[in-house]
């Protein structure tokens, strides 16, 4: 048996763990050929065939089953070994990756960003606008902001943020109803709310709950595809203040009868608890943006 590559093992994992070779090579930035010379190398290497080729994609042999564990716990030392060296790096200078949802990089953080790469510009800050949690085991990213409390006894997190909503829509969409908002019940009322999955959010309920007979105009799981539709006149929209302010959107809200405001959680893993960028990073912003928003 010829030595094995611990790249070619990456891939294999990345194979198994996609389905697929095309989304394998990207997760890794390789070419879809260069993926699978090296899943063909790796294969003679260990002189059987790891995966089967099906129509719905790449399915582990026996022989890659058996191997998927040992090369997961290899996986598992190497990213510890590349936590503890990068964990103890105290200067300022580096890549630091952050992640969040997309509405909140782009309107909270990303402002407070370009503060601190102007306070050091030997730090490049990577931001991921993304749903899909990100893992921090893997180093998918640095520091994450996410809307529920993480699992997992390495990760350091606290609450970073509370977040208010409101009830918005646009000037146009109010003239249109007429200046009574229209009846109690919402008959005339159009809706912009989150797709389906989101439909038990807190939020989405609340905006029911208050307009029981109006119709959703639009649904979408992005917060900014709603705010846009709500400012040409879609319908009403419940969405994060700091959000509604920025789309110059009437704020309906009441007091005492706001909807319900969610929390951000910030996590990070224990091993870069020391990594002086990421720390510098956690204290500008909390600096930046205070409690509530």
């Amino acid at each position: 048996m010829k030595r094995l590559d611990w790249d070619d093992l990456r891939l294999f994992l990345a194979i198994a763990r996609a389905g697929t070779l095309t989304a394998a090579a990207e997760r890794l930035q390789l070419s879809q050929p260069t993926a699978g010379r090296r899943l063909r190398g790796l294969e003679q290497a260990c002189g059987v065939a790891l995966f089967q080729r099906t129509p719905a994609g790449f399915r582990l042999t026996d022989e890659g089953a058996a191997m998927l564990p040992r090369a997961e716990r290899m996986e598992e030392e190497t990213l510890a070994l590349e936590r503890q060296f990068v964990g103890s790096d105290r200067a300022l200078q580096g890549q630091l990756r952050l992640s969040s949802s997309d509405w909140f990089g782009r309107i909270v953080l990303a402002p407070h960003i370009a503060t601190f790469v102007a306070l050091h510009p030997q730090v490049t800050v990577e931001l991921i606008t993304d749903f899909r949690l990100l893992d921090l085991d893997r180093r998918e990213a640095d520091l994450v902001f996410r809307l529920a409390a993480f699992h997992g006894p390495d990760i350091v997190q606290r609450r970073f943020v509370h977040v208010r909503y409101g009830l918005f829509a646009a000037r146009a969409y109010l003239d249109r109803v007429g200046p009574d908002g229209a009846a109690a019940d919402g008959a005339r009322h159009r809706l912009v709310s989150m797709d389906s999955r989101f439909e038990a959010l807190p939020d989405v309920a609340w905006l029911r709950d208050r307009y029981p007979e109006a119709r959703l105009s639009v649904r979408s799981n992005n917060r900014e595809v709603q705010a846009e539709a709500c400012r040409h006149g879609a319908g009403l929209a419940v969405l994060p203040r700091v959000m509604g302010a920025q789309y110059g959107l009437e704020d309906l809200t009441r007091a005492g009868d706001e909807p319900p405001g969610r929390d951000i959680w910030l996590g990070y893993h224990a091993d870069l608890k020391r990594l002086g960028r990421l720390r510098s990073m956690v204290d500008h912003l909390s600096a930046g943006i205070g409690g509530t928003i």
